[in-house]
């Protein structure tokens, strides 16, 4: 192992390919369903109660078993746990594309779920254990940056799959890139050694998954279709996380070690991926339809307008480690967050006739926050000693996945208050359901003023949508500055893996 950390002071080793592929996959895999489900809805007679477990099946899977998989993973070997989740990753994509059956689907779906929960951990513990010094923050980047572009990515390569091959082909899509990384993985990768022998801390793991999902499946909800479901949802998780509070400061091996978790160093970065994450899941959300519904665009179209923030999300990603070592990890990120809420600013004055030269600037700054998850990835998983790494690696990949999801519920909540408020005025005179169509979305709203010819209506919701998206971006760049100031007043100005151990900088 030592070896190969050696290599990755002067460059990247082979490994790292085939682990940012195994990233890569995943994030594809959770936002490609998406583009399959009008025509499965179709041709498989599904449900819209089947076809959001069709899409929420993957994440609420993989929020079960992440936290397990880390801790398998650091005593069974992580060479081994990334195989298992490649192997059957792999397989229930195939599968997935195979099937004419809803339910069959889903339960694939979940199996895909499981299997980026096997392999997430290991994948991050091992670019750990293969990297060092710069080249390891540099890798870390480049993970962080192919969840960006395979979220993204997604619906735009399922789009091609589904309209070239069929739906079955918009699954299929991630098995060449999850078959070549499963063969460069046995072939680069070294050999597990033999981990220490320790009691697993198997109520912490569950009281966790029990609550990742309750969260997860309120905030996914929440955002779609409220119920009382919701609440029953909040409700679990709350009663979940205050027993895994109890649980933790009663076992004697717990998962959330706490001389860890007090750190700051810790602390700090794991609520920066968390809202980094936040804010993408709910840029991803807003701007396609802000794209695609105000300004026209065709999905391709809005795909590739959106291009130029993710190459600046992958560049800042990848060369994170860079100008970290030349002015701090602490400064670059802090710095990073304030570009980035400029450039939310500048996206938010485009409105419904935008001067492209800024919106495309200020969507191209957004992308700076890749800077922030790659650094703090680097610096939260570095607090936990190599033989437990992946129990951490398992925790950032939680705050990602969590991110993401809260952060479309949270924004798109906020959105669709101030569109419901300001578009109510324009749809009054209209059938009772028709109301309920224009006010509960944008494309709804067009959809009633195309089959009515209700004068104005369109151009109404169009301009709510916007109010809504103005205010959102706002709200988020306020949310980015304050996270900057935690950053820079919380964190030691040199960060590095030697001063997580250092007294002043806990809690």
């Amino acid at each position: 192992m030592s070896e190969t950390k050696e290599q990755g002071r002067g460059r990247l080793p082979l490994p790292v390919l085939p682990l940012s592929l195994t990233y890569l996959a995943v994030a594809l895999n959770m936002t490609i369903a998406s583009v399959a489900l009008p025509t499965i809805s179709t041709e498989l007679s599904a449900t819209a109660d089947q076809l959001a477990w069709i899409v929420n099946a993957t994440p609420m899977t993989s929020a079960a078993f992440i936290l397990f998989a880390g801790a398998w993973s650091d005593r069974l070997g992580r060479k081994r746990m990334l195989l298992l989740g490649n192997v059957i990753f792999l397989v229930a994509a195939l599968l997935s594309g195979m099937t004419n059956s809803v339910e069959i689907l889903i339960l694939l779906r979940a199996l895909t779920g499981l299997g980026s929960a096997l392999a997430m951990p290991s994948a991050m513990a091992l670019t750990f254990d293969v990297t060092a010094g710069t080249s390891q923050r540099t890798a870390v980047g480049i993970m962080g940056g192919t969840q960006a572009i395979g979220a993204l990515l997604g619906p735009l390569v399922g789009g091609a799959a589904l309209v070239t091959f069929g739906w079955h082909a918009a699954f299929w899509s991630v098995a060449p890139m999850l078959a070549l990384a499963l063969i460069m993985n046995i072939i680069w990768l070294p050999k597990d050694t033999p981990a220490e022998r320790r009691s697993m801390d198997n109520g912490g793991a569950t009281l966790t998954a029990v609550a990742g999902v309750a969260f997860l499946y309120a905030a996914v909800s929440a955002a779609s279709s409220p119920d009382v479901w919701v609440w029953v949802a909040l409700v679990v998780g709350v009663l979940s996380s205050v027993a895994l509070v109890w649980w933790e400061r009663r076992v004697d091996e717990p998962l959330f070690d706490p001389a860890i978790v007090k750190r700051r160093t810790f602390l700090i970065p794991t609520l920066t991926v968390f809202l980094v994450q936040f804010t993408l899941g709910g840029l991803l959300f807003l701007n396609t339809q802000y794209v695609q519904l105000v300004l026209g665009f065709s999905a391709l179209a809005a795909g590739l307008f959106l291009m130029p923030a993710l190459l600046m999300w992958t560049a800042s990603s990848a060369t994170a480690g860079v100008t970290a070592k030349r002015f701090g990890a602490r400064n670059v990120t802090a710095i990073a967050l304030v570009i980035t809420g400029i450039g939310l600013v500048l996206t938010s004055s485009g409105g419904r006739n935008p001067f492209y030269p800024v919106l495309i600037l200020g969507l191209v700054l957004t992308g700076v926050m890749g800077v922030a998850p790659a650094l703090m990835t680097h610096t939260s998983v570095s607090n936990y000693p190599e033989e437990r790494r992946s129990v951490g690696s398992a925790i950032n990949s939680m705050a990602v996945r969590f991110g993401l999801a809260f952060g479309v519920a949270a924004y798109g909540t906020l959105l669709a208050i101030r569109y419901k408020s300001d578009v109510s005025g324009a749809t009054q005179g209209l059938s009772p359901q028709d109301q309920y169509d224009a006010t509960e979305s944008l494309g709804g709203a067009l959809n009633v003023a195309e089959r009515s010819n209700v004068g104005g209506l369109a151009d109404a919701a169009r301009d709510a949508y916007v109010s809504g998206f103005q205010l959102t971006l706002i709200v988020a760049a306020v949310v980015l500055v304050v996270l900057a100031v935690i950053v820079w007043r919380g964190l030691p100005a040199r960060l590095d893996s030697g001063s997580t151990d250092n007294p002043e900088v806990a809690a």
